[in-house]
């Protein structure tokens, strides 16, 4: 009896549930409050630390360089925080991971309430008790009406779940409207289930390269050695100013080629991209001053030298104005430099039916600019003229006056073929519109290059094709976008459903003496309102306990 009873007792004992705790725990409202508190923190972490910049992820020698930069702030912390990944926030596994426990915890969750949720919205409970229209939040009561005049008001206001019960002397009503918009926090959590989603696909498939190049060069999307090469050509880019500066249009026409082969070409701009292949090709920028050199080896005629380069730097010129002595104006021109001395930036001038002087620009001590003008003859050493700008001054029978000064488009170090070290190119406007070239470096003589006149020097016959404009193209593809899409779209909808057509449940006792109604405490409100439009229909007072504040 004994040994039965023992086996009795141990076949009831509970077994351990492995899944039980792991259940409560993806399922607890309070840890999933906290662990996206969490992520929200980290989040914030990744927009107020600085992050490592895109171009150098990747490069060990670049990131360990700048990762330097930021020791004098973070001090011995800088090691540590780089190490669990606080410069990479949005790119570091962990966090991709915590996202994609996230998705665990919506999506348990959502399947722990689907079920009590899903039997509330098509099987609601219809009777409650009477103490329950005494002890309501949402509570009121009408005078006495008809029930067929009662159901007409309800289903007058879209109730269109109405049903009507006879019991223990009084009809009770049971009233739903809009019950399915319940299911849409659904949707929200589907949305939030995407939006993940679509990160994770965009991090692990998503692609995106900067192209700054010239009209007429191709460029490689990828590194060289990608077996899917894609190649971009700037045939032609535009940009559209206003009188007062301001952009007007950015366009781009492009042709792409693969393998070799042209298989795309249209125009992109920032809001219109061209498309190929999945990758979007966007303008995201335009820059209006480069130049296109060809230098010619004069022995064999070999081109050995022929690119386009932006001229991204700035070189200060004035613009003189030199009369006579008789007041005739000899020349007006914007002088770029070409000799840069200790005192000042300039070159020598030949004035016509005059004498050659050297000028020049410098600053001073406050950064005004100052225009100095020497006897080449006698050197910096001799006599100077020295004026700021709107002044005049004379050197000999000369009149000098500083008008303005302007900045010239220039490139630094431009590396050429002809063994000139730190060549620096200039370009410079006429007054009839075109453009000139000038080649500066210290071991020959400064090169001017008209537009498609060639200059033979050294051996060397150098040609100024003509300026030409640079576009900065954005090649992307995202193959999580239409997650991202899809999932703003419903977010947007389970939102509208929530707050423009929130469910009302009302539960009605009628009898001789009154209407009395009761509601659930719903978030969105508007019970008094639905209740005075409601006396309204029904045409009886509208108790105090519901007139408007006036």
């Amino acid at each position: 009896m004994t040994a039965a009873n023992t086996t009795a007792a141990s076949s009831r004992r509970p077994g351990f549930d492995l899944w039980a705790p792991i259940w409560r725990l993806l399922t607890s409202v309070r840890i999933a409050v906290f662990y996206i508190g969490f992520l929200a923190f980290v989040g914030f972490l990744g927009v107020v630390l600085p992050q490592i910049p895109e171009p150098m992820r990747g490069n060990d020698a670049a990131i360990n360089a700048w990762v330097e930069t930021h020791r004098g702030t973070y001090g011995p912390l800088t090691n540590v925080m780089y190490d669990i990944g606080l410069f990479s926030v949005f790119q570091a596994r962990w966090f991709l991971f915590a996202l994609g426990f996230l998705v665990v915890f919506v999506t348990t969750c959502t399947m722990n309430r689907w079920s009590p949720t899903f039997r509330n919205v098509f099987n609601p409970p219809t009777k409650v008790p009477d103490s329950f229209f005494d002890r309501a939040h949402n509570r009121t009561v009408l005078a006495a009406v008809p029930a067929d005049a009662l159901e007409r008001g309800l289903r007058s206001m879209r109730f269109r779940r109405v049903n009507v019960e006879q019991r223990d002397g009084a009809t009770y009503f049971f009233a739903d409207r809009y019950p399915w918009t319940q299911l849409s926090t659904f949707v929200s959590h589907l949305a939030l289930i995407l939006f993940i989603a679509g990160g994770m696909v965009t991090w692990a498939t998503g692609f995106t390269s900067d192209i700054f190049a010239g009209e007429g060069t191709t460029t490689p999307v990828f590194a060289v050695s990608n077996a899917a090469q894609l190649q971009v050509r700037v045939d032609d880019t535009v940009g559209k100013f206003g009188d007062a500066g301001n952009a007007l249009d950015f366009r781009t026409h492009l042709t792409i080629f693969e393998n070799g082969e042209e298989v795309k070409s249209g125009v992109a701009t920032v809001n219109d991209p061209l498309h190929y292949g999945g990758y979007r090709f966007h303008q995201v920028a335009f820059f209006p001053d480069g130049a296109a050199l060809r230098i010619e080896d004069t022995s064999t005629g070999n081109t050995v030298f022929r690119e386009i380069f932006p001229m991204q730097d700035v070189t200060a010129a004035p613009v003189v104005t030199i009369t006579d002595a008789a007041g005739r104006r000899l020349l007006q021109d914007t002088i770029a430099p070409t000799d840069f001395l200790d005192i000042a930036s300039g070159t020598v001038v030949q004035v016509p039916d005059g004498p050659a002087i050297w000028v020049g620009l410098t600053s001073t001590d406050d950064e005004t600019w100052q225009l100095v003008a020497f006897d080449p003859q006698l050197g910096d050493s001799g006599d100077q003229l020295r004026i700021e700008q709107g002044a005049l001054g004379t050197l000999g029978d000369l009149t000098l006056r500083l008008d303005d000064v302007v900045s010239l488009p220039a490139a630094v170090g431009v590396d050429m073929p002809d063994g000139s070290d730190e060549v620096l190119a200039q370009m410079t406007t006429a007054d009839d519109g075109n453009k000139t070239l000038l080649l500066v470096a210290e071991n020959r003589p400064a090169i001017y290059l008209g537009e498609g006149d060639p200059v033979t020097l050294g051996g060397f016959t150098y040609t100024f094709e003509g300026p030409r404009e640079f576009s900065g193209i954005s090649v992307k593809r995202d193959s999580g976008a239409w997650f991202i899409w899809i999932a703003t779209a419903m977010l947007v909808i389970g939102l509208a459903l929530t707050f423009y057509l929130p469910r009302r449940r009302l539960w009605i006792r009628l009898t001789d003496a009154g209407t009395q109604i009761a509601a659930l405490a719903e978030k969105s409100g508007g019970f008094e309102k639905d209740m005075r439009r409601l006396a309204q229909r029904l045409g009886v007072d509208t108790p105090p306990d519901l007139q408007e504040e006036r």
